[in-house]
């Protein structure tokens, strides 16, 4: 059985000069990240760390946007640099360069108005931006704000569904034979104290400036077709456990509250049978008492691996179950990477709850919808606890869904958007944009009904 990559939402870039219409871009970007998700939506100062390449990143924004938002207040055509130029006029003006990069490719710009303002006409513009005047426009004002911003939702909606309809179909994943074991190669500790500080949303955009439709990966899992185990547990000692990593200094934590397992793997042996594209690539598979799962470097990709022998928890986990396992990312993994919990994989729909640089995510894929998104200070490198909760579902029941990083709760939803049925559990690494390849090891794996 596999999973097929979910259309993922389209990203927004709100282009404005600070100068004139900061607060309106930052009323508007509030408005469009509680209905997007905060990843999905660019504005400068919220999606750029300190140290970023300020021009490198909106460049490259642009050119993964599917939708520019054009923000023009009264100054926008007259206003100039320290010399006294129209900033227009300059070849290396960033609202220029950002709005000329969308209209060369074609995406949905939409000039805001804010506050009377009035569509600039061809004659007052560079010769690049002369497309935009013919672009309707949408009048923004401070007294129908609500109002205002309500259509703007729904256009960008018909818009970005237009977009998802365009995407091609994925091929379907070859089956592919059982790993074989890996053979450990060097030391496996991360860099000392080393902490990127660099986010997933300027990581998302990194890679070439060209027409690029973000698609998220979903992992693709192989079913065996061979015969379960009888009890589902690879490793039955009762003292077998996911290790207890302290919380972050400061944090109030109180863990999920756990039951006996029902199914637990220290990948000391292959009896679970865990299987995947990711058991099979280089450096992959079980190795050191240890599993690892590998990506290739990718545009959009991934790769994950399912205990397929584990009667209790394949093909079918029960609707409350709190996963826990031990990751991290390998020295000399791409940095863009991200791992973590898959659960309810049913078909080409799954639950994934995963974190990265400082940065958690719950998403539903089959097809995409990013549920909650949170910053907490996570060091991907450093050995993690994750546990995944995911609960609830029975008929068109919600289901709740948390995310635990070393006992302190990082990220929690509610889905009832067509809440996913019972599935099975597995393991994940994600890619974007990523130029080398990206490998996680897990240890301690366990499955105990919450």
């Amino acid at each position: 059985m596999a999973a097929s990559p979910p259309s993922a939402p389209g990203r927004i870039f709100i282009s404005y000069r600070r100068e004139e219409t900061a607060y309106p871009a930052g009323w508007l970007f509030a408005q469009l990240a509680d209905h997007y998700g905060g990843g999905q939506v660019f504005k400068d100062v919220d999606s750029i760390q300190l140290g970023d390449d300020f021009v490198e990143v909106i460049t490259r924004a642009v050119g993964s946007c599917d939708v520019l938002l054009a923000l023009i207040g009264d100054e926008w055509l007259t206003i100039t640099d320290a010399h006294g130029r129209r900033r227009l006029d300059n070849r290396d003006d960033f609202v220029r360069l950002e709005i000329q990069a969308a209209l060369t490719r074609n995406i949905r710009v939409i000039p805001i108005l804010v506050d009377g303002a009035r569509m600039p006409r061809a004659d007052e513009l560079p010769d690049s931006l002369a497309g935009l005047v013919r672009r309707q426009a949408l009048e923004l004002s401070p007294a129908r704000f609500d109002f205002d911003t309500g259509r703007l939702l729904k256009v960008l909606d018909r818009t970005l569904a237009e977009v998802r309809a365009a995407q091609p179909e994925p091929s379907p994943t070859p089956v592919v034979p059982r790993a074989a074991p890996a053979t450990p190669s060097g030391s496996s500790e991360p860099p000392g104290g080393q902490r990127r500080r660099r986010s997933t949303r300027a990581r998302v955009l990194a890679g070439a400036g060209i027409a690029v439709v973000m698609i998220l990966l979903i992992v693709a899992v192989v079913a065996n077709s061979g015969t379960n185990s009888p009890t589902g547990a690879a490793s039955p000692s009762p003292s077998a456990g996911a290790a207890t990593t302290s919380p972050s200094a400061g944090a109030a934590t109180t863990s999920p509250p756990a039951s006996e397992a029902i199914f637990r793997d220290k990948f000391s042996s292959r009896a679970a049978g865990w299987e995947g594209d990711g058991a099979v690539a280089r450096d992959a598979g079980y190795t050191g008492g240890a599993y690892r799962i590998s990506a290739p470097p990718s545009a959009a990709g991934g790769a994950g691996s399912v205990p397929t022998k584990a009667s209790r928890v394949y093909p079918s986990a029960p609707p409350r179950i709190r996963i826990a396992v031990e990751g991290r990312r390998l020295p000399g993994s791409d940095q863009s990477m991200k791992y973590g919990i898959l659960c309810r994989i049913n078909g080409d729909k799954a639950y994934v709850l995963t974190i990265s640089d400082s940065y958690a995510a719950i998403e539903k894929w089959g097809p995409y919808k990013l549920l909650k998104e949170a910053n907490p200070q996570v060091d991907p490198s450093s050995t993690n606890e994750l546990q995944a909760v995911c609960t609830g579902g029975r008929g068109r029941q919600p289901v709740h869904l948390e995310l635990w990083v070393n006992g302190e709760k990082v990220v929690e939803t509610t889905d009832r958007d067509a809440p996913l049925p019972t599935g099975f559990v597995g393991l994940v690494v994600a890619t974007y944009q990523t130029t080398r390849a990206s490998l996680a090891e897990f240890d301690n794996f366990v499955v105990q009904e919450a």
